[in-house]
């Protein structure tokens, strides 16, 4: 496995309709999520193709429980997570790579991995090793820099109170920033910080915090994916009968793609309905730099972490080679043409 080839200053949703079916038996799971809205929408999905033949039941809990969630599962004290895997960094860092890599893959790009690269096979050894099974279950997209006021040089954020979340606050460490929180798992006050990141518009405008970070700026190299993740009880889904495991996993990925367009398509309403009440701001060079330099600390954190970190690290690193080249031309540069297209 291809490695060590860290980043440089650059670098389709998959919908399966599943057929209603029927299961070989009845089959009743628990399901423990912190994001209400994805849960409830895969378990009527689930319900719908099997006919009602299985059945989750969800439990939702505050974010600032689901780094527990990758415990509560392996344990067999809950069936299912639905959470986004960064979550699970304190348990192993590897877990942060299949959700935002500072400076690293695009939700496409990720996407590719996991389906189409080694990315399902390694998240498949990696959850091995934690006792459950994982797949992809939506995306929030790349995400801004928020800030109460302007930033207009890598001194602005180093200075100031930080927010990130999983690999985000590994890299804000590493590029400086003295006060740093995840602000998804410890009880922040968001109005006590200056800069943060791990929201997009839509849920900026949910949480009421629009007024108060009303400076964007992007791109941010900290926050390229947001990737949400199923995690099954791997003795539970080793259970499952082939029928059960099929329908299982086709829903999964079916709300994949319906998640990931669903967070754009929130962003993209949310960010047209707020109009010049949202500044928005090209990155400094200087903190784009700092970035990522940053993501190449924490992916070599990663591969000093353990020979499987390693692996997951080299994987991750070796496809987003192979197709850095074709993002640039495929999608980077017709959406910079297309711009000026839609500004006539």
């Amino acid at each position: 496995m291809k490695r060590r080839t860290l980043f440089g200053t650059g670098l389709g949703a998959m919908v399966v309709a599943g057929q209603p079916a029927r299961a070989q038996a009845s089959l009743s799971l628990s399901l423990v999520t912190d994001r209400p809205d994805a849960a409830r929408a895969l378990v009527a999905r689930i319900a719908a193709v099997s006919g009602g033949m299985i059945a989750l039941n969800v439990t939702q809990r505050p974010s600032t429980d689901a780094a527990a969630f990758l415990q509560i599962v392996s344990s067999g004290a809950a069936d299912i997570y639905l959470s986004a895997a960064e979550a699970f960094v304190g348990s192993n860092p590897a877990f942060g790579i299949f959700s935002a890599m500072p400076g690293g893959m695009s939700p496409s790009e990720l996407e590719g991995w996991m389906s189409a690269g080694d990315g399902g096979f390694l998240l498949d050894l990696l959850g091995m090793e934690h006792g459950v099974k994982a797949f992809m279950i939506g995306d929030d997209g790349p995400l801004p820099l928020w800030s109460k006021a302007p930033l207009t040089g890598l001194d602005d954020l180093t200075g100031a109170a930080v927010g990130s979340v999983g690999l985000g606050v590994h890299a804000m460490r590493a590029l400086g920033v003295g006060s740093v929180v995840d602000i998804r798992a410890e009880a922040v006050d968001l109005a006590s910080l200056d800069v943060f990141e791990g929201l997009s518009v839509a849920q900026m405008e949910s949480a009421g915090l629009l007024a108060s970070f009303a400076h964007m700026t992007t791109p941010n190299a900290g926050r390229p994916s947001a990737a949400l993740s199923v995690g099954i009880n791997l003795r539970t889904w080793n259970a499952l009968s082939d029928a059960q495991k099929g329908i299982v996993e086709r829903c999964i990925m079916a709300e994949h793609g319906l998640n990931r367009t669903i967070s754009m398509h929130q962003s993209a309403l949310t960010l047209q309905a707020a109009g010049a009440a949202i500044n928005r701001h090209a990155m400094p060079t200087d903190i784009w730099d700092a970035q990522i330099a940053a993501a190449n600390q924490v992916m070599s954190d990663i591969f000093a972490a353990s020979t499987l970190d390693a692996d997951v690290a080299g994987g991750y690193l070796f496809f987003i080679g192979d197709v850095a080249g074709w993002s640039e031309i495929g999608e980077a540069a017709f959406v910079a043409a297309r711009k000026g297209a839609l500004g006539q």
